[in-house]
């Protein structure tokens, strides 16, 4: 038995001496820095979200605020991983969320998806604030791990109001908002004595000096901003809900009160200003001025009880900055260095374009390519009249021509194609115009190439009554669908063939057609039936898929 012990000792011995590999660490603040390089990179597989997101905070001032949200989002989560010591046990299923929000939306990208509820609310999927969600769901649980992704719950679903009001809020709560702050400072200047014009939105102190009450004066973005702003507070100082509610509440009634008081200063300084010209000239300042130093005010006041408030708290309830800091934890090396390498491949596969397009810069001037001339004749059909749609900085948004029939010169069709822009629905800019149609479907119509299928809709503005059809042709076939049931409607087309990874140099076409008449007294169910027959007999000789290839190349 001794010999036996002896010789295992002496086994052991020798492993001892086979030299192993030291196992390699990450100093916290480079495994943070690398994080957050990837966090930035990252962003190149949802671009096309970025791009939308960009686009809505420059264009629309009710959302423009949600620009500050990832920032703030992106500090509260640092924060939350310093309280847990920086630790950076990750999981592979971040990675997963992340592969799978890219691929979503290359495809969302590429596809016309969009749902409608009841004609007025309008969603295309995936949701941009669904995405942000996602996406900081999955750095989190990449590089955080679990236990982060447990203690910055709050900043991750945050990320939803990087689109801080629906579309419909403009409609329903924005407007009527207008009006009772018009109301307010309408019965203020009576008040004062001053005489105004009988416009409910304007206040006209003389012919030519007054201000209109626009939908930006009814303080709803001072409103949310301090709601938004409240919310934070309320999880910093981790409010309770009995606390949490009423400071929120109370933060969004603070700005309309704010508001109304800006507004009533605002008709005493027209008033002010009514025998000196001079003064005349500075009333938009006066507002800026006004309305900033009132907004300076109420941020002054939010703070002061929400710091009152958190002094009062129980120690039990007291931030977790006042306990001892968590020690830090080392980051092994190799492991986080492939999901760093994981990431940045992800990044270039899904964002090859956009680097492809920032490589090659921007394309020479005068190299657009002009409209393509539409044809003479269509069959039966000969092109009345062409022009074309076009924005204000020039963009040409449809080639249209109006082609009249041989056989009965009062028919009409006119056939509008996109020469730039992609994957599009009429009936999303009548939502947006809160226009509804009176009927909803689908158009099957043979043509030349190959059956052409079509998302119509028709209108009854009281003057005419026409039917819009709207195709996508791509890849030799013209095809958009719609399925609707009472109250949803679902239109959809096939994905563009476009591939990661490669640069693509074509593009999905949107066709629109306009089939009108002066009849408006005929119901749209009967009406219908005789403006698509019209249709038919124009696309049976229209071969679609010809006539779009000049401008599905790039």
């Amino acid at each position: 038995m001794l010999y036996v012990f002896r010789v295992a000792k002496e086994c052991v011995g020798s492993t001892r001496s086979v030299p192993k590999l030291k196992q390699q660490y990450l100093t916290p603040r480079f495994a943070i820095a690398l994080a957050c390089f990837c966090a930035a990179a990252g962003l190149l597989t949802v671009y096309g979200s970025v791009q939308a997101l960009l686009n809505i905070w420059q264009t629309d001032d009710l959302k423009s605020m949600g620009l500050a949200v990832p920032f703030v989002c992106f500090a509260l989560i640092l924060r939350a991983w310093r309280r847990i010591g920086w630790e950076s046990s990750g999981s592979w299923w971040g990675f997963a969320l992340l592969a799978g929000s890219a691929t979503l939306m290359f495809l969302r990208d590429r596809t016309l998806f969009i749902v409608t509820v009841n004609k007025d609310w309008l969603l295309q999927l995936p949701p941009l604030p669904l995405v942000a969600v996602v996406y900081a769901t999955g750095m989190v649980l990449l590089f955080g791990g679990r236990r982060l992704l447990r203690a910055a719950w709050f900043p991750v679903l945050f990320m939803w109001a990087v689109i801080p009001v629906p579309q419909t809020f403009s409609s329903r709560i924005d407007l009527p908002l207008q009006h009772a702050s018009a109301t307010v400072a309408r019965a203020f200047a009576h008040a004062l004595g001053q005489p105004l014009t009988q416009d409910k939105l304007r206040l006209m102190f003389t012919p030519d000096f007054g201000m209109f009450i626009a939908p930006g004066c009814n303080g709803i973005r001072g409103a949310i901003t301090l709601g938004m702003a409240a919310i934070v507070v309320g999880y910093i100082y981790r409010f309770r809900w009995f606390v949490y509610a009423p400071v929120v509440a109370g933060a969004v009634l603070l700005g309309y009160l704010f508001n109304f008081l800006r507004l009533c200063l605002l008709v005493i300084y027209y008033k002010i200003a009514l025998p000196y010209p001079w003064l005349q000239h500075h009333a938009k300042r006066a507002d800026y001025l006004i309305g900033g130093c009132l907004f300076v005010c109420a941020l002054a006041i939010f703070f002061t009880v929400a710091n009152k408030l958190r002094q009062d708290l129980p120690d039990d309830t007291l931030p977790q900055e006042a306990q001892p800091a968590v020690p830090q934890k080392r980051t092994p090396a190799l492991p986080y260095l492939a999901k760093v390498a994981a990431v940045l491949a992800l990044s270039t596969v899904f964002g090859f374009d956009v680097l492809y397009a920032h490589i090659a810069g921007p394309a020479p001037v005068g190299r657009a390519p002009a409209p393509v001339a539409l044809p003479l004749q269509i069959g039966n059909f000969t092109l009345a009249r062409a022009w074309n749609d076009t924005l204000i900085g020039g963009t040409i948004v449809y080639t249209w021509g109006d082609y009249q029939s041989n056989a009965d010169p009062s028919l009409h069709v006119a056939m509008g194609i996109s020469p730039v822009f992609g994957v599009h629905d009429a009936e999303v800019c009548h939502i947006a115009r809160g226009e509804d149609p009176t009927w909803h479907g689908q158009i099957a119509a043979p043509s030349p190439d190959s059956e052409i299928d079509l998302t119509a809709a028709t209108y009854n503005n009281g003057v005419t009554q026409r039917l819009e059809a709207s195709t996508v042709c791509d890849a030799g076939a013209c095809k958009q669908f719609s399925q609707t049931s009472q109250h949803i409607t679902l239109i959809y087309s096939y994905p563009h063939k476009g591939l990661p990874m490669k640069a693509d140099t074509t593009r999905a076409v949107p066709v629109l057609f306009k089939v009108e008449t002066l009849d408006t007294t005929t119901p749209a169910a009967a009406m219908e039936p005789v403006l698509a027959a019209t249709l038919t007999q124009f696309l049976k000789e229209a071969d679609l898929v010809r006539l779009t290839a000049p401008y599905g190349k790039l």
